[in-house]
């Protein structure tokens, strides 16, 4: 039909776009280099006592090292038992990273900072340093003092405007404030969200619908309260609650709908993410713990994972209790974003990385420290253990994660890439891609294809560098994929029509061969009636279920499901039927109410009575033509036996032709 030469047109011509884009992509690559994440090397900082490390960062380009030392016999902690400078210096493949004593000016040297520093583990003899903050102004030194991991004490430290540090007070707690965990807010339900009915649920702005009543959580896209049925559903504790008894909210985050739902007496809250444009849904739980939008509306990102608004998702393995969204940084290429999250108790971070080009997260990076310098270098530390030691293993990588005046000093080749800029470009060669993965989904809807006509005039409008021959000419495929979506829609809404129908009719088969296969029982079958008529009716079914492979758009695998059970049903009731009909005495009533017919006719006053009678004569023809032709397709392996059903089924068919020539007298 047209829909499918339209839609196979759609797909060339976003398979064309994704080509261009991958080529602008990797001319992107040689102009401004790439973004991937290289392990440069693995050096080892070595301290003067032995300790457990817990935090690192870069302060004015050095390594500020932060642990905990077991002093032993040692009466008093000194400055350098919890803390130590190290330089961070190239060295061929290797790096310096070799102490640096602090010297009178230094910010570790300050004497209100070596006064307050002692006072506290004087007066505190359980404290132990947490971790090491840093922000454009401030450098943050978090100590717990007390049972409790909220039990803290923060040393802060000024930057100014030359870049020199100096000590403020322990009072930073109000430079310690954890960022929002989420970067949107959370909707409760409102009574009148709620749609009554046989199965009521609450209509999130109309575009799903939610409930946790008759015993499970249930989503569904259709407004429809006759059915309990929906796109995904999963039990609940407390089966007797009614509507309001849950606690439901939610979020709007682009394409996607965020569920927020505590089912009446349970503890847990679910998290679940409803993709308004591929009616997918997932629990996810770890959003509860923090979750932000990715740039350019691409989906949205958690612990441990991310959604797209494609459809595409991935959790990674690791338990993401406690994890704290703690930080982002920005790459100035603007193709990369990492995303840190830290668990206080024990230190622990997890770095996602995500590029906004390849649309995914490289491997999580998990540690026990991390630090980023201007020039994009990323060290790393893991412990290995609690044991106390003086030698602690770094990792260094290389990151695009610098700082813009370190990439602004980065030379260019003067082309109209470079003119244009990275950033520019990866915004733009991300949404070609993006278009490319709507435009070939493998489930399109009507919105998905409004989704390519809207994405292709935003980008046609919003890039003005698209025709530009160096930039390979990107308006042209954008413009032909909006031409052919625009086409595309009204098509699909005759597509969407049959397969509708399509859809009803199987539901409809489905329904009425489980009522069939419900009813089968050959063991309690007690006449050739039963046998008859169940046999028919498995005939029958099968008949429909071939007529039904002939409409459009019918989802064959379910129809080959459904046959191959009639088949399986019908081989059963045959084998029964067979041995039954071996008995001597099994066709006596069948022939006697054969007989009874004709006693009948003759009775029979007015033509109307006759109706029923040749109804039941032609139920009787049909169920013999079927014992008939199970007899012939049968391996019998005793010819006498084959014989004397088929001598018994000879008897009715005189008896039925006998009914039937009364009949039509």
């Amino acid at each position: 039909g047209s829909y499918d030469v339209i839609r196979k047109r759609l797909l060339d011509q976003a398979a064309e776009l994704g080509k261009r884009a991958e080529e602008l992509n990797e001319l992107r690559i040689k102009t401004f280099g790439g973004s991937q994440l290289n392990l440069l090397a693995t050096e080892r900082v070595r301290t003067e006592n032995n300790c457990v490390p817990r935090d690192i960062r870069a302060v004015q380009g050095k390594l500020l090292f932060g642990y905990n030392v077991f002093m032993g016999l040692k009466t008093e902690t000194v400055v350098s038992d919890v803390f130590s400078v190290h330089d961070f210096k190239e060295n061929g493949d290797a790096f310096d990273l070799s102490e640096i004593r602090p010297d009178d000016g230094h910010y570790l040297a300050d004497a209100n900072f070596v006064r307050e520093f002692g006072d506290l583990y004087k007066y505190n003899r359980d404290t132990k340093l947490l971790m090491i903050r840093t922000t454009e102004t401030r450098v943050l030194a978090i100590f717990q003092v007390g049972a409790k991991v909220s039990d803290q004490k923060v040393f802060r430290w000024g930057i100014d405007k030359t870049g020199a540090i100096k000590f403020i007070d322990t009072r930073g707690e109000e430079d310690n404030v954890l960022p929002r965990q989420h970067d949107f807010e959370f909707t409760p339900v409102r009574r009148e969200d709620q749609r009554a009915g046989d199965h009521p649920h609450f209509s999130i702005l109309d575009e799903v619908f939610v409930e946790t009543v008759g015993g499970d959580l249930t989503i569904k896209v259709e407004n429809n309260t006759k059915d309990g049925k929906g796109v995904y559903r999963e039990p609940v504790e407390d089966s007797n609650q009614v509507l309001d008894d849950a606690e439901i909210a939610y979020a709007k985050v682009g394409v996607l709908i965020i569920l927020k739902i505590r089912p009446y007496r349970e503890e847990t809250t679910r998290y679940l993410v409803f993709n308004t444009r591929t009616e997918h849904v997932m629990r996810i739980d770890a959003i509860g713990v923090a979750c932000h939008q990715l740039p350019e509306e691409q989906g949205i990102i958690f612990p441990g994972g991310y959604y797209l608004r494609t459809g595409d998702y991935k959790v990674f393995d690791g338990d993401p209790k406690g994890m704290m969204f703690r930080r982002q940084f920005r790459a100035p290429n603007g193709e990369d974003v990492l995303f840190a999250y830290e668990r206080v108790e024990d230190g622990h971070y997890l770095l996602l990385p995500y590029n906004l080009i390849r649309k995914e997260v490289a491997t999580p990076i998990p540690c026990h420290g991390y630090s980023i310098f201007d020039d994009g270098k990323l060290v790393i530390f893991k412990s290995l253990s609690d044991e106390p030691t003086k030698v602690h293993p770094m990792q260094i990588w290389q990151t695009p994660f610098c700082t813009q005046e370190h990439a602004a000093a980065a030379p260019t080749d003067g082309s109209f890439l470079a003119k244009v800029g990275n950033a520019e470009l990866v915004r733009g060669i991300s949404e070609a891609l993006t278009l490319q993965r709507i435009a070939s989904g493998e489930s399109p809807t009507r919105q998905s294809y409004e989704d390519v006509v809207s994405s292709c005039r935003r980008m046609i409008d919003g890039f003005y560098w698209l025709p530009n021959e160096e930039a390979l000419n990107l308006s042209t495929t954008v413009s032909a994929l909006m031409a052919t979506a625009e086409l595309i829609i009204d098509e699909f809404e005759k597509v969407a029509a049959i397969r509708k129908r399509s859809a009803e009719a199987l539901a409809d088969a489905e329904q009425t061969q489980t009522k069939i296969i419900g009813s089968l029982r050959p063991n309690d079958m007690k006449s050739v009636e039963d046998f008859m008529g169940s046999l028919t009716e498995l005939r029958k079914q099968r008949g429909h279920l071939i007529t039904l492979r002939e409409m459009r758009y019918m989802d064959l695998p379910r129809v080959d499901v459904l046959e191959q059970q009639v088949v399986a049903a019908y081989d059963d009731v045959s084998k029964g039927a067979v041995e039954f009909l071996l008995q001597p005495t099994a066709l006596e009533p069948l022939v006697t109410r054969l007989s009874d017919v004709v006693t009948k006719v003759g009775e029979a006053q007015k033509a109307a009575e006759l109706k029923p009678i040749s109804e039941d004569v032609d139920k009787v023809g049909e169920g013999l033509q079927v014992l008939g032709d199970i007899i012939n397709g049968l391996k019998i392996d005793d010819p006498t036996q084959r014989t004397r059903i088929l001598e018994g089924i000879s008897e009715a068919y005189s008896q039925l032709n006998r009914a039937r020539a009364t009949l039509a007298t």
